[in-house]
């Protein structure tokens, strides 16, 4: 009888192993830990079910919960796509980025940047934005927010050295800027609609705020002053670097507008 350990790791190498069990039993990966003889020996039938036939069910499983787990992380790409599509990019997906851990938890990770390279799926580009915003937002909720602390209080009107003045940021927040109009996006599929697929650039802040996520789509230059300020950088130094960038200064009237957005959705406090 094969060792337990053995015994494990050769079921975990069928089991991930694409195709037919009867070739995954024979692959060089579950052979260096147990030669077929053996494993015959090691696997018992049922009353209904030969031995190889019991273990391709939970090699059939294996491909359909990978399928759950990223359907999980991306609702919105998963409803673009519909079943039998989101299934095959999730084959696809994983041949090139496969599981390396006893959980699911991270399997999706790479799921934007294989959109972005990949000519294999209509619309890739768009669907790596969506992607990109779904994986901001389960970042930001299963963020640890005891580890980083109390959040900063709102910030205080003062008249005088606010050019000097540095604000306080969320540790959950994202910022992310677009091609395509991807939190619209993101809406539409959730409410059973087509989303527009046409290249409108965005730019989207998401946070969160006790166990709720928060997403805010923000104007060119609140993202460029709010990317300014969460550097670290002094309010004068933020509006300098956010005019560089806009290619002109940042008006009154734009600088009051984002100043009363970051507050009013807590993404900026008393530094």
């Amino acid at each position: 009888m094969a060792e337990l350990g053995r015994l494990e790791r050769w079921m975990q190498a069928v089991i991930v192993h694409p195709g037919r069990v009867e070739d995954a039993v024979r692959s060089s990966s579950a052979t260096r830990h147990l030669k077929v003889s053996d494993a015959r020996r090691a696997l018992l039938p049922s009353k209904t079910m030969e031995p190889l036939e019991r273990l391709a069910v939970y090699q059939g499983m294996y491909p359909l919960r990978m399928c759950e787990a990223l359907a999980a992380d991306y609702p919105g790409l998963s409803e673009f796509l519909g079943s039998g599509r989101f299934f095959d990019f999730v084959l696809a997906y994983v041949a090139v980025h496969p599981s390396h851990s006893y959980t699911f938890a991270r399997l999706g990770d790479r799921v934007p940047e294989f959109l972005q390279e990949t000519r294999l799926i209509p619309s890739a580009a768009f669907l790596s934005d969506l992607a990109r915003l779904e994986r901001a937002i389960s970042e930001v909720f299963e963020f640890d927010e005891e580890r980083a602390g109390p959040p900063a209080p709102p910030p205080r009107h003062v008249a005088t050295d606010w050019a000097l003045r540095r604000f306080a940021v969320s540790p959950t927040l994202r910022l992310l800027s677009f091609r395509y109009a991807a939190g619209p996006a993101l809406d539409a599929l959730k409410a059973g609609k087509r989303p527009s697929t046409r290249p409108r650039a965005s730019w989207t802040a998401v946070h969160r705020r006790r166990y709720s996520v928060y997403r805010v789509e923000l104007r060119r230059e609140e993202f460029l002053l709010l990317e300014a300020l969460v550097k670290g950088r002094t309010l004068g130094a933020a509006l300098r670097e956010a005019a560089r960038k806009n290619g002109k200064p940042l008006s009154p009237r734009a600088v009051t507008r984002a100043f009363r957005t970051f507050t009013a959705e807590r993404l900026i406090g008393e530094g």
